[in-house]
């Protein structure tokens, strides 16, 4: 297996001690007989490395004719040459930097027994867009076999530059799972330490996440980048899938019997293999998340993963691709093999699979497979292979690719949806909502009066070039307005001086403020215009000071967390007492003071036929009065005419009794006249409370 080496500056002649001095000769110097420029050297850039592969000069009949090479990398004027020599590696004639320099060069240069011939043209390896991210495994001679993570350049790589020579990432399991940025992956270490580490550039220092678990094998990063889900083997072979925050803390299990975790785009939910029966199952990522569905025919899947556009659910059905739509129906097999399947994914646009075979005595293949609008698996293309004694897990595209920032389950008809497309290349960015026309967007993507219901936003961002990355967000929106009621207060009249208006809302995304307002008439003039009380609070009450003589009618509106208003409120009206010196006392009454009446006074009287009067406008009215076992009776008239008689007799004595006066046939604009009946009786009267509504 080949040696990955690091940069040590030597001279060719003493790297790879074959200059020579030739003898002299009768006729001078002999010339050199140097090897002749390679052939097809080509440079090719990973994130983090740099893949240099070339082939013997032309001139070269036998590989003893040319017994070795010189790698020249130039930066900033300055040369640093590493020796090559044979056996070549199972890449061919290839060597590796690990260290991707910004504007490094690379030459190549052959060298056989006269020295060294001249290099090949120097070149450097064009801007990194998109690699194939590599779970690789080795097995070195005499030496334990070893998974590491890698990457191949694209397009052209040829061999897999390491991630890094050594750290966590030298020895992993064969699964990672990508982020949504395309910029890092998670992976783990002897299945009982999740970690997160950038593909993206050099010498990135890798995050653990988890550790001291049992059984990682798998794992799955949520659209919006928050949580990984992680599929654990139990003792017993069932496996159980967990959620983690993509932060590190503490893992909560969906549950068990289930493995393959995939996401689709509303972050809330998993598609899953069921253990007993087989099939894919759709079942909410939260602890002891509930099965919502099953895909029919899908019973023998395995290895689910939902497309970056959000349409379908690809699988592999007894070793042959398959695809299914996100929302059920019927599965398209493309073509079959007896060839197991390491893995499969989407490429970041959702058009095509990248398939990554077993071969029969060893080594893998990777396949890119187009995937119709239909959803049929194409013919595959063979785009990377291994020999028999190095195998390939988890393989899958990578590289920066727009992807929707983290929101709410649940939002309002206002829509803002966040994006980001950092490290992209001047991307062209088109938004597109419920399939409709793709139209220029800056995040975040903005749009005013969406209907309720369940929603599909997608960004695409197009590289120049032609690179394409999706996201795809799948949104309940709530256009519904609160329901909002006035639970208080419960009275036609009051007697004190402030009146508490108590009121509440419910709504399903969550009620986030009220509005209140009142407005006000007098005894004798029609209500005027509203008046706000409050704006946008949260409080579910307020507290109104009310003036005697004046009636109030109270309406409130909620608004909900995404900001949808309900209607106004049924208005809630009550009014506070006139005082009864407010009335004109006809014949023999007398005026008191005392603090238990209605403001401190009482207009009192036992003679017959005197009269309190007070012009009004009116629908309704109310007597403040005492009641008391030696009370008697009031004749009422409106307007001259008499509507009735108000008995106050009671057997205990009632202070500020509330006492409804019959109701006027029509509205009254008149006297309200009150005569007492009842001689030598008592009639103490407090105010009158006059009501318009």
């Amino acid at each position: 297996m080949r040696t990955f080496l690091r940069s040590v500056a030597l001279s060719a002649a003493v790297a790879v001690g074959l200059a020579t001095t030739l003898p002299a000769t009768a006729g001078g110097a002999a010339a050199a007989a140097v090897p002749s420029v390679p052939s097809e050297v080509k440079v090719v850039g990973t994130f983090t490395g740099v893949d240099v592969t070339w082939s013997p000069p032309a001139d070269a009949t036998t590989s003893n004719d040319v017994t070795g090479y010189v790698i020249h990398r130039v930066l900033d004027g300055v040369e640093t040459t590493f020796p090559w020599t044979y056996p070549a590696t199972s890449s061919g004639f290839a060597w590796q930097d690990p260290d991707r320099i910004p504007g490094a060069t690379y030459a190549v240069a052959a060298v056989n027994a006269d020295g060294e011939g001249a290099a090949s043209t120097p070149v450097a390896p064009a801007p990194t867009r998109e690699v194939i991210g590599l779970a690789h495994t080795i097995r070195p001679a005499n030496s334990p076999t070893k998974t590491f993570l890698g990457q191949v350049g694209e397009p052209n790589g040829s061999q897999v530059v390491p991630l890094a020579a050594d750290g966590p990432t030298s020895s992993v399991g064969s699964e990672f799972a990508p982020s949504p940025d395309g910029r890092e992956i998670a992976f783990s270490v002897g299945q009982a330490a999740l970690w997160r580490i950038r593909i993206d550039i050099p010498r990135a220092e890798p995050v653990k996440l988890l550790d001291g678990s049992t059984g990682i094998v798998r794992m799955a990063w949520s659209p919006d980048g928050t949580r990984i889900a992680v599929e654990r083997l139990q003792p017993d072979s069932r496996s159980c899938i967990e959620i983690i925050p993509a932060a590190g803390g503490t893992p909560v299990q969906v549950g068990c019997n289930i493995a393959y975790p995939t996401w689709l785009p509303d972050n809330q939910t998993l598609v899953v293999k069921e253990q007993f029966q087989g099939k894919l199952e759709r079942i909410q990522a939260k602890a002891n998340g509930a099965v919502l569905s099953s895909f029919a025919g899908t019973d023998a899947a395995v290895r689910p993963t939902v497309s970056p556009d959000g349409r379908w659910i690809a699988y592999v059905d007894s070793n042959a691709p398959a695809v299914i739509p996100i929302a059920g129906g019927t599965p398209r097999l493309g073509e079959t093999s007896t060839q197991l399947v390491a893995s499969l994914t989407w490429s970041a646009d959702g058009t095509k699979l990248l398939l990554n075979r077993y071969v029969r005595f060893g080594g893998n293949t990777l396949n890119v497979l187009p995937v119709g609008a239909d959803g049929q698996p194409g013919a595959g293309t063979l785009v990377f292979s291994r020999p028999w004694d190095e195998t390939m897990g988890t393989a899958a595209w990578l590289g920066p690719q727009v992807w929707i920032k983290p929101t709410a389950t649940i939002v309002g008809p206002t829509l803002s949806i966040p994006f980001d497309t950092t490290g992209m290349a001047s991307p062209v960015i088109t938004c597109q909502l419920d399939g409709g026309p793709a139209t220029p967007c800056t995040s975040p993507y903005q749009k005013a009066g969406v209907s309720a219901g369940t929603h599909v936003v997608q960004v695409r961002a197009v590289e120049p070039g032609g690179r394409a990355t999706v996201a795809t967000r799948h949104l309940t929106v709530d256009a519904t307005a609160p329901s909002v009621q006035i639970t208080s207060p419960a009275f036609d009249v009051t007697k004190a001086a402030t009146a508490t208006i108590g009121y509440k809302a419910t709504d399903s995304s969550g009620v986030g403020t009220y509005d209140v307002r009142y407005r006000t008439a007098t005894y004798l003039a029609n209500f005027g215009s509203y008046v706000t009380a409050a704006t946008a609070t949260k409080a579910t009450s307020i507290t109104l000071n009310v003036a005697a003589g004046n009636e109030y009618c109270v309406s409130v509106r909620a608004r909900d967390v995404f900001g949808t208003v309900s209607g106004w409120t049924a208005e809630r009206c009550f009014s506070r007492p006139l005082d009864d010196r407010a009335m004109t006392a006809v014949g023999k009454w007398s005026r008191a003071a005392n603090g238990v009446y209605y403001l401190g006074t009482v207009t009192s009287s036992n003679v017959t036929g005197v009269s309190l009067t007070r012009t009004v406008q009116a629908k309704r009215l109310f007597l403040i009065a005492t009641k008391c076992g030696n009370c008697g009776t009031l004749q009422v008239y409106y307007g001259g005419k008499s509507v009735g008689t108000v008995n106050l007799n009671k057997a205990t004595t009632e202070y500020q009794a509330i006492i409804p006066l019959p109701t006027p046939a029509t509205f009254l604009s008149g006297t309200v006249q009150l005569t007492v009946r009842s001689p030598y009786l008592s009639h103490q009267i407090d105010g009158l409370a006059v009501r318009r509504t």
